[in-house]
């Protein structure tokens, strides 16, 4: 007799890898930009971890000669003291017409110095509005981010190069406001001035994400890659000030780290009330000046955390 065998091969389906995807739909868009200049998300979680996901639409690139505005995205969480998160992520605005999304790819190391990651000015915002494009459909814009890559890895410490120069190269510039209140806003800028072998310029944020209610200056300077490259940069002392207009004033100092990844640095310096307040002498009849004092210290090979900043009166 003859014997016979059946063998039964199975086959296993493994699932896709799982897809850490955020998608933010904002109705009624075009109000958006008549009453701000973004938003940002309460916290959410993905990945087991809590970001926030913003958005500013009318970004402006920074050295650029022309104030054409762009949609910016952005990502923030805050890791703990003692690790670091190597991400890689795909920034997206979806064409909800032709499926032709705006997509940016990003590779960023969230640390508790370095807490945001985003992709500046992602599509201009007048080609946006533009309905032939697909992103804005009956008055909706779907944006998000999809976490490709995440690892922890513990931080135990860090190790970075400082050379302070001998002699300071610094300088100052004030910027003379006749009014006010015609300033273009968000972002309005002033005239280009070189200090310290750089050429620079002052901002003037009103309404942002981090410094509503507050007169906010910022300083970015016009730098080409060649002139730094990302892994090194320089240190800059900064004094931020308001002038009254009989004598004195406010300012605001601190240090910060200029690299060719983190150009822009500012600070909140006080509210819109006191500001407003003709009593205060800030601001007279629409007429107001603010000066910036810029101080090279040195050079460094790696990231430099800023001391406590100063605040005092004039």
């Amino acid at each position: 007799m003859g014997s016979s065998h059946s063998s039964h091969s199975s086959v296993h389906e493994t699932e896709p890898p799982k897809k850490h995807v955020f998608v933010w739909k904002i109705d009624g868009f075009t109000s958006l930009l008549e009453h701000g200049n973004g938003l940002i998300t309460t916290s959410f979680e993905m990945h087991g971890i809590s970001w926030t996901f913003s958005m500013n639409p009318k970004d402006e690139k920074s050295g650029a000669t022309s104030s054409e505005e762009h949609v910016s995205l952005f990502l923030d969480t805050l890791p703990s003291a003692n690790c670091m998160l190597q991400t890689k992520l795909k920034f997206f605005i979806h064409d909800r017409k032709y499926g032709k999304h705006a997509e940016c790819d990003v590779s960023h190391t969230y640390m508790r110095s370095s807490f945001r990651s985003g992709a500046a000015c992602m599509v201009p915002l007048e080609t946006l509005k533009n309905p032939s494009a697909g992103f804005l459909k009956n008055d909706t814009i779907s944006v998000g981010v999809e976490l490709i890559q995440l690892e922890k890895v513990p931080f135990y410490g860090l190790e970075t190069r400082t050379s302070i120069q001998k002699n300071m190269s610094s300088g100052s510039y004030c910027w003379y406001i006749d009014d006010f209140f015609q300033l273009k806003r968000p972002t309005a800028s002033s005239d280009p001035f070189k200090i310290a072998g750089y050429t620079w310029r002052l901002q003037l944020e009103q309404g942002g994400y981090f410094n509503e209610g507050y007169v906010s200056l910022y300083l970015t300077p016009d730098i080409s890659k060649s002139q730094l490259p990302p892994s090194s940069g320089v240190l800059v002392e900064v004094v931020f000030s308001i002038k009254k207009s009989q004598s004195g004033g406010f300012k605001k100092s601190g240090c910060y780290h200029l690299t060719r990844n983190h150009p822009t640095w500012g600070l909140n310096l006080m509210t819109y009330e006191k500001f407003e307040d003709p009593a205060n002498g800030y601001l007279i009849k629409g007429r107001c000046t603010f000066e910036v004092s810029i101080g090279i210290l040195g050079c460094s090979n790696g990231f430099v955390s800023m001391y406590p900043k100063e605040l005092h009166d004039l």
